[in-house]
C-alpha cells in the first residue's frame, strides 16, 4: 500500500514538472513582449580631422586657423604651427 502511494506520488511529481516546464517554453513565450521605452539618442558633435596629424577631434574644441582662404581644424596649437611651418605660410 504504501509503494503505490510513492510511486503514484513520484508520477504526480513527474508530471507536474513537466507541465510546468511546458508552460514555461510553450505558453509564457506566446504572450506578447512589452519593448522597454525608447531613450532618445545622445546628439554627438561635428568631427573634423586635424591635416597634421590625422587625428580626429571635436569640432567645437578644434584650433582653427585660416590658410589661403579656407579654414583648417587642428588637435593642438603645436600641430597648427607644424602644419603652418610645413606649408612655409
Amino acid at each position: 500500500m504504501i509503494i503505490r502511494f510513492l510511486i503514484i506520488l513520484f508520477w504526480v511529481y513527474v508530471a507536474f514538472t513537466l507541465l510546468k516546464i511546458l508552460y514555461r517554453f510553450v505558453v509564457k513565450p506566446a504572450a506578447p513582449k512589452q519593448q522597454p521605452p525608447q531613450q532618445d539618442r545622445i546628439k554627438g558633435e561635428d568631427m573634423v580631422q586635424d591635416p597634421q596629424c590625422r587625428t580626429y577631434i571635436p569640432k567645437a574644441r578644434a584650433v582653427t586657423r585660416r590658410i589661403n582662404g579656407e579654414l583648417r581644424y587642428f588637435c593642438s596649437e603645436a600641430c597648427a604651427r607644424q602644419h603652418e611651418e610645413r606649408r612655409g605660410t
